[in-house]
């Protein structure tokens, strides 16, 4: 009936909470969350590279792994199972909502590339949120929380490091 269109069914199997979502925007938007999580995997593979110091190297090679296993699991993933997924309230430190946006430089400081790091987690997260405060069916409001989810984890991460390393 719906060619474009498929039925996610909640846990509770009753078919009459079935939620519609258009299966080529399901996709464009999960490929555009993948071609996000690669972008930030290069970031943190090049901020690997010019760290100065071993903890700074390990940290962002963290990081990229960290955004690695997000693309996996993006590949991965059925609206059956975003559907499913219990949306968690991650903390907010709110460090990078008072700092300026700086440019990626290779000669940058270890708190610098933090700063570059927080405030581009920073915009993902806020780009998330704001689209599934627009979103019109369950369906995608349910995937735009849990990519707003994954980034509020990520922009948490690399806060608490900030707050860690630099501030204290």
């Amino acid at each position: 009936m719906f060619p474009q269109r498929f039925i996610c069914h909640s846990l509770k199997g009753n078919r009459d909470q079935g939620v519609f979502m258009d299966l080529k925007r399901y996709e464009e938007i999960i490929k555009f969350a993948i071609d996000k999580e690669i972008g930030s995997f290069k970031f943190y593979t090049r901020a690997s590279q010019v760290a100065k110091y071993s903890g700074a190297r390990e940290l962002f090679i963290d990081f990229s792994k960290e955004e690695e296993k997000h693309q996996k699991l993006l590949e991965e993933i059925t609206l059956e199972k975003i559907v499913q997924l219990k949306i968690e309230t991650v903390p907010n430190l709110k460090i990078s909502d008072y700092m300026v946006d700086v440019d990626f430089k290779p000669d940058l400081s270890y708190g610098d590339i933090l700063r570059v790091a927080m405030k581009m987690e920073e915009r993902s997260l806020k780009l998330y949120t704001d689209l599934k405060e627009t979103a019109k069916d369950e369906g995608m409001n349910k995937l735009f929380g849990f990519l707003a989810q994954q980034e509020a984890k990520h922009k948490y991460g690399i806060e608490k490091k900030y707050d860690e390393d630099i501030l204290r």
